[in-house]
């Protein structure tokens, strides 16, 4: 029998460079770095860092095609470390309906493959 996708939406693999600055709930910066996007989807997005996620929030950026920026906060929902020593954190998405789509619209329309 297939297991049952637990996933509420469905997710686009994509590979693009995204900064992230950790916060605590506050908003107060705790650190900074760079990570690669593995997949997103309207929910959130998967990074690939080579240091671990510290905090329980972060502030995503990145840059489209069009050199606007994209920016989203986001909250960390689980991580796990590779063989390879990297580290993949899934982050949710906060904010409105209307941010997500956008910075998922944008990540997809700018992704390498």
């Amino acid at each position: 029998m297939p297991e049952s996708e637990r996933r509420k939406y469905p997710r686009i693999k994509t590979h693009n460079a995204i900064s992230y600055i950790c916060t605590d709930e506050d908003g107060n910066q705790l650190g900074q770095g760079m990570g690669e996007a593995i997949n997103i989807s309207q929910g959130g997005i998967l990074l690939k860092t080579p240091l671990p996620i510290e905090s329980e929030y972060v502030f995503l950026s990145s840059i489209d095609t069009e050199n606007n920026m994209i920016e989203i906060k986001g909250k960390v929902a689980h991580y796990r470390s590779t063989e390879s020593g990297e580290f993949l954190t899934g982050i949710r998405f906060l904010g409105t309906h209307e941010e997500k789509i956008q910075v998922v619209k944008i990540l997809v329309k700018t992704r390498v493959l």
